[in-house]
């Protein structure tokens, strides 16, 4: 079984999603720290920002609330006129809850790629780091962890391979947004 995990991007990049289809399960990480500045609540197109205003406060992605979603979603659709037709087949997507909402459109565009990748969410610990992750893949009996790029800054490799699974660094082929 090939795990990958990754935090519920709001309308990911493309290697989001060639990360996915080189795994069996992606696990949606949702019980950590919602980061302001991230990519949990927006995404950039031709270098600019759209973006679907939360709840100030200290949640975590899964507790995270928008604050006004019909309403942002449908200013983003009116700035991007040229691609009504296919964000309109995201509205059923939207919601209050942006872990919810980011889950309901990774899966849309998962079945419209026609990956086969199965989709997992997290669960809520007292474990971090490494470990949490770890144990995240033992429990979908992982014998390879398809880790991002930017792990390699701070993936306990040694740990995983103690546990017989193997990690793989995952390497984008399409670097454009």
């Amino acid at each position: 079984m090939r795990v990958t995990i990754h935090q519920p991007n709001f309308f990911p990049w493309i290697p989001f999603f060639e990360k996915a289809a080189d795994a069996d399960v992606m696990v949606i990480l949702t019980h950590c720290q919602w980061a302001k500045g991230g990519y949990q609540n927006r995404f950039k197109l031709a270098d600019q920002w759209y973006t679907m205003p939360v709840v100030q406060g200290l949640q975590s992605i899964a507790d995270k609330k928008y604050i006004d979603p019909a309403h942002a979603w449908r200013k983003i659709k009116g700035e991007l006129p040229e691609y009504r037709d296919t964000l309109d087949q995201f509205d059923d997507c939207i919601c209050g809850g942006l872990a919810v909402t980011n889950i309901n459109i990774i899966t849309r565009i998962r079945d419209l790629l026609g990956l086969r990748t199965a989709m997992a969410v997290d669960h809520r610990t007292d474990l971090a780091g490494s470990e949490r992750l770890l144990d995240i893949c033992l429990q979908h009996g992982a014998i390879e962890y398809i880790s991002g790029p930017s792990g390699r800054d701070y993936l306990d490799v040694v740990l995983f391979n103690e546990h017989g699974i193997d990690v793989k660094f995952h390497r984008a082929q399409n670097k454009r947004a």
